[in-house]
Parts: structure tokens; C-alpha cells; sequence
């Protein structure tokens, strides 16, 4: 009987296609990704470069005309590599993209350490050492021979810590630090200015910032404390109906860091109308009649504009605020937190304004407050002051 023949197949290599329709996709697919890769590039160095970034808030790398002498060294292909990193096409889209993927997918409730609330305040908790205040704050204090005074706000998280918002496996300690801060001022022999009394709802809840009402209540409490030695000092009131609030919504620095994916309702950014604070003279920069409140910032558009420096319009290094006021004259030492509370005060006092940050690197403030002869110090500060010690430690 006749066996049946046996073909024998010629064994197909490894990652051979088996078919043409295989193989043509695989060209497909790698065509596609070098033409996706090629318009990218394309267009990242066709399209006119981005000076800044709403969403990171901060200057973008620029272009770069390559040398012989930086090319050899690297630093060039450093500068190259940033240039083209920051000014990459729809590079805002990608990272909205993945973060959108991170939460409706993955349903991760953190997003670059940053904790989504249920009720959609942002919160950055935050385990540190603990803070030591420097004894420079004790010799300014002696120095200067006038009453100081240190309005230290509970940072956001130290409130959502206190009302148990943080999750207990989330390693924290912003409150204990804040603590431990406000003890080692006392010991400077600086008097403490209380401004536990604020609630979750006295911050914005896409930024770290407090909003207006918030500032207009550490405002009293410095009125409130800081009487009882210059008693020149009174409280203005506002007329509420002054009031106003931005048409766009307000994503702030926390939303920055998470994008709007976790940030889903922006905050409602309130201000009183400058008319509020007519009188009152704002000289920095070597220029005088500077705004106290700029809408500007509050109609700028784009999601992340920072509209928080209507007030004031942000920070400057030294500025003098006067007015016919028969308050005393206050140094104000503050970063950022103080920036709303300042045309309130202003109205009280006649101020002398100083944020460290941003004052030449030989600036001596005990020699500043002589200088100025003013009557007493307020240190105006959010507990997230820790990375300013050193400065301070140069600086008083």
C-alpha cells in the first residue's frame, strides 16, 4: 500500500514574517513611527519658541548657536537638550494626556506628591527634619530695640492635617514642624502673632496660597496683636460690596504641579477694588504710583495664569507704601503669603516692605530698620518657611 507523502516545511526563521500582510505591517508601523517622530521634530523646530510656560510656571529654555569650544566641552548638547525638551511640540497636551491616564484609569489619588481631597482642595503633605531657627532672629531682635513680631500662617497642609483630610498610611509631619517653629521664635523673643483660627476654606484649593479672606483675617489679628504696643495702630474696615471676583477660574500652583485633570474646579479668585485703597503711595523699582491691585492679571488668559499677582503685582525685593495715615511705620519681612494682606495694612500703617528673596546679597536688615527708624518688625511668612533660613541667617 502506497504511503502518503510528507511535505516537509522549511522551518521559518525567528521573527520572520509569515505572511506578506505581516510584513507589510510591520514597515507600516515603523514608517509611522519614524514620520510621527520626523513631524514632531518638525515642528518643534519650525514653530516659533515659547518664551515661558503658564503650566510650570517658569522661563523655557531658549535656542542655542552651537560653538566648537561648547561641543567639545558638552555644554552646548546640554543647553540643545534642555532647548528641545522645553520647546517640544504639544508637549503641554502630552502631560495633560498622562495625567489624565494616571487618574480616570489608574485612579491615583497623588500626582507629583501632590493628595486630591474629596472636595477637590489640592493638599502637598510633607514628612521634613525638624526646622531650626537660627539665632540670627535673636541678635535682630536685640539690634533693632524695637517690638518684633512674627505672623507665621499655618501652611495649607498643617489645616488639613489638624482636620484629619490627610490619609493616616501618607507620612506628614507639617503640623508638628510648624510647631516646633513657632517655639523657636518665642525663644528669639519675638512675639507671636496667632493665626490658628484658619479653616481649609481661607486657602484656594488649586493653590498653597490663602485667599482674601483669609488674608483679611490675619490683617485683624496683626492690627489685633501688634496694638497693644503702638497703639496708633487701628483696624480699616472695607466695605464688602467692593468686593469683586475674576470671570476666569483660577488654577493655581498645585495645579500646576498635577495639571487639570486633578484639579477639575478652578478657584474663584476675590480682590477689593483699588478704589479701597486710594491714598496710599506705592513706590519700588525707583518708580512711585505702582498699583496695589492690577486686573490685568485677572483677565489674562490661559488656564495657568497666574492671576494671584493681582495683587500687588507679585513680589518685589524693597518697597515703601505711605499714605496720610496716623499709624506708625512697620518693617514688613514676608514672601508671597503677605502680598493680599499688604493694601489692607497699608491703610493702618505706613509700611517698608522687604522680601529677602529677591534683595541684593549684601543687604543687612537690622541696618535697614535703623535706617528707616521704624517703630516695630512684622515677620510675615507661611510655615513653608524653612527654606529660607539660611537666607535669613545672611540677611538679618
Amino acid at each position: 500500500m502506497a504511503q502518503p507523502i510528507e511535505r516537509k516545511l522549511k522551518p521559518k526563521a525567528d521573527g520572520q514574517p509569515s505572511s506578506s500582510f505581516e510584513r507589510k505591517m510591520m514597515w507600516l508601523t515603523t514608517i509611522s513611527f519614524f514620520v510621527i517622530l520626523m513631524a514632531i521634530g518638525a515642528g518643534t523646530i519650525l514653530r516659533e519658541d515659547r518664551v515661558s510656560s503658564q503650566l510650570e510656571n517658569r522661563t523655557l529654555a531658549q535656542s542655542v548657536k552651537p560653538t566648537v569650544q561648547g561641543v567639545i566641552s558638552g555644554d552646548d548638547m546640554v543647553k540643545m537638550e534642555s532647548y528641545f525638551t522645553d520647546q517640544l511640540v504639544l508637549r503641554g497636551t502630552f502631560v495633560e494626556m498622562q495625567a489624565r491616564l494616571s487618574k480616570n484609569v489608574l485612579r491615583q489619588p497623588f500626582r507629583n506628591g501632590i493628595y486630591t481631597a474629596e472636595d477637590g482642595y489640592l493638599i502637598e503633605p510633607s514628612q521634613a527634619a525638624q526646622p531650626i531657627v537660627p539665632d540670627a532672629f535673636r541678635q535682630f531682635t536685640q539690634e533693632v530695640n524695637r517690638p518684633v513680631y512674627f505672623a507665621l500662617a499655618p501652611s495649607k497642609t498643617v489645616v488639613a492635617e489638624r482636620d484629619g483630610i490627610i490619609p493616616n498610611y501618607v507620612a506628614s509631619n507639617a503640623e508638628q514642624r510648624y510647631q516646633t517653629m513657632q517655639a523657636g521664635f518665642k525663644q528669639a523673643g519675638i512675639t507671636s502673632i496667632p493665626l490658628d483660627a484658619l479653616q481649609l476654606s481661607d486657602y484656594f484649593k488649586t493653590d498653597h496660597h490663602w485667599n482674601v479672606d483669609g488674608a483679611y483675617q490675619a490683617y485683624g489679628e496683626i492690627i489685633r496683636t501688634v496694638a497693644k504696643t503702638e497703639p496708633t495702630l487701628k483696624k480699616v474696615e472695607v466695605d464688602p460690596e467692593s468686593k469683586r471676583a475674576s470671570e476666569h477660574p483660577y488654577f493655581g500652583s498645585l495645579a500646576r504641579k498635577t495639571t487639570l485633570a486633578y484639579a477639575s474646579t478652578g478657584d474663584k479668585i476675590e480682590y477689593y477694588d483699588a478704589d479701597q485703597f486710594k491714598g496710599i503711595d506705592v513706590c519700588y523699582d525707583k518708580k512711585c504710583g505702582q498699583p496695589l491691585i492690577d486686573e490685568q492679571f485677572i483677565k489674562e488668559e490661559g488656564d495657568y495664569a497666574d492671576r494671584y499677582e493681582v495683587f500687588m503685582r507679585g513680589n518685589h525685593g524693597i518697597l515703601s507704601m505711605t499714605s496720610q495715615t496716623k499709624g506708625p511705620k512697620l518693617l514688613v519681612l514676608k514672601d508671597s503669603f503677605a502680598n493680599p494682606v499688604l493694601p489692607f495694612l497699608a491703610k493702618s500703617a505706613n509700611l517698608e516692605v522687604v522680601d529677602v528673596r529677591y534683595v541684593n546679597k549684601d543687604f543687612d536688615a537690622s541696618e535697614f530698620a535703623k535706617q528707616k527708624n521704624v517703630d516695630a518688625v512684622v515677620f510675615l511668612h507661611n510655615a513653608n518657611i524653612n527654606g529660607l533660613m539660611k537666607t535669613y541667617q545672611q540677611k538679618l
